[in-house]
């Protein structure tokens, strides 16, 4: 996907306002040699962060450095520590689940440098149980609703889900995202509840309409239950590029890296183009699992003579769901994370993302023939690739020099 902010690399080494801050200025600029001598960032106000940011110096005019994202790790490294902490998830009874998935993804990040220093992740124990408990809860209540008679207390549920997703999403940004840490210095994440509830609230009582229309048309079926169906499925693809720009706008607009506060300018067009993409390749995709679930189903058939039975077809129709989900999912997560980090930045620096979707889609496939031929052993080795491939893909290109930001950034101080 052609990314806005490559068209602004230009605008680093001129003067004048930068387009990219011009929503949140983080002060003006500072030319002259890097100095290490670190400023304070505290202060009795909250212009604090946005004073040093003015002051950190920055590269000499036209010079842009680009660090890019290593990974250091070795497979068999990494799969040994994934298998003994799903030894200790299984002795367990799934109860250090949330501790194992912090350990393995402490680890990769561990493994992964930027501007010479390593990423890490500190996070507490407690906040993962609490997340998780509030998802596993959320899941159970509206599945236990969906199961019983009362029509009523499934709409309920499904109301009170929708009303209650922000929440576990703000826990889950909190220890995503403001738990990273490089070279000691904590990444910081200003958002809030209240504002998360103003960003994609909205798209949340969408959701449960549509979900309360989905439950009435599954508890009262009408001939033209079909009609009603594809009008709600419609009517939640063409708001998913909505949905999607208001999160990431809130997701990246709140980053701050020390002194720098990050900023967004995706602008909506760029998701419905990302929406369009993605359903195109979704019809390729059907259209290649269809073919080949014909093709296995005639070959039964006619040269093995196997004779279906009764609901066969809906296992097919299952499967063809399934196999082309599978093939659409990593090509939409390729689109995102080009297009979320593509178009965030700041006066100081701007990331940039190159994670190429066909040859994306082609491992993760591969990855998923390896893992089912295997019976799940190759499982760890899927999880180390797809991070290698992701990360790698990733850099940063900035007018400030690595140690230079990291001596204006106060050492993050374990268990805040």
């Amino acid at each position: 996907m052609p990314s806005r902010a490559g068209a602004a690399d230009d605008a680093d080494t001129e003067p004048g306002p930068d387009a990219l801050t011009r929503a949140r200025p983080i002060g003006g600029r500072h030319e002259g040699p890097p100095t290490s001598s670190p400023l304070p960032l505290t202060g009795p106000g909250p212009l604090a962060p946005e004073l040093a940011a003015s002051l950190l110096p920055r590269l000499p005019r036209g010079v842009v450095r680009e660090a890019r994202f290593h990974f250091d790790a070795r497979p068999r490294d990494f799969v040994r520590i994934w298998w003994r902490h799903a030894l200790i998830v299984l002795l367990t009874g799934g109860l250090a689940l949330p501790w194992a998935r912090a350990a393995n993804r402490r680890w990769l990040l561990q493994h992964t440098r930027v501007g010479g220093h390593a990423l890490n992740l500190d996070v507490s124990v407690q906040g993962l149980w609490l997340r998780d408990f509030l998802g596993v809860s959320l899941l159970a209540g509206v599945v236990g609703a969906l199961a019983g008679e009362a029509q009523w207390a499934a709409l309920l549920a499904v109301a009170l889900a929708c009303a209650a997703v922000p929440i576990w999403l703000h826990l889950r940004l909190t220890d995503d995202l403001a738990r990273i840490t490089w070279a000691g210095r904590r990444l910081a994440f200003d958002g809030s509840l209240p504002a998360l509830y103003r960003g994609v609230g909205l798209a949340f009582g969408c959701a449960a309409l549509l979900a309360a229309a989905g439950l009435w048309l599954w508890r009262h079926p009408h001939p033209a239950s079909a009609v009603a169906w594809g009008v709600c499925l419609a009517l939640v693809l063409a708001g998913l590029p909505a949905w999607w720009w208001r999160w990431l706008a809130y997701r990246q607009q709140r980053l701050r890296l020390g002194p720098l506060a990050l900023t967004w300018r995706g602008a909506p067009s760029v998701f419905w183009q990302l929406g369009l993409r993605t359903l195109a390749w979704g019809g390729v995709a059907a259209a290649g699992v269809g073919g080949a679930l014909c093709l296995a189903w005639a070959v039964a058939v006619m040269a093995l003579g196997w004779q279906p039975a009764p609901g066969v077809s809906r296992w097919l129709l299952v499967l063809w769901w399934g196999g082309s989900a599978v093939a659409v999912w990593p090509f939409l997560v390729a689109l995102l994370q080009n297009l979320a980090w593509n178009h965030t930045g700041c006066r100081h620096l701007r990331f940039r993302s190159k994670l190429h979707a066909g040859v994306y889609v082609r491992m993760r496939l591969t990855h998923l023939a390896l893992v089912v031929s295997s019976c799940g052993v190759y499982w760890p080795w899927a999880v180390f690739h797809a991070w290698r491939a992701r990360t790698e893909a990733m850099s940063v290109r900035a007018r400030v020099d690595p140690e230079v930001l990291a001596a204006h950034w106060p050492v993050a101080q374990s268990g805040q």
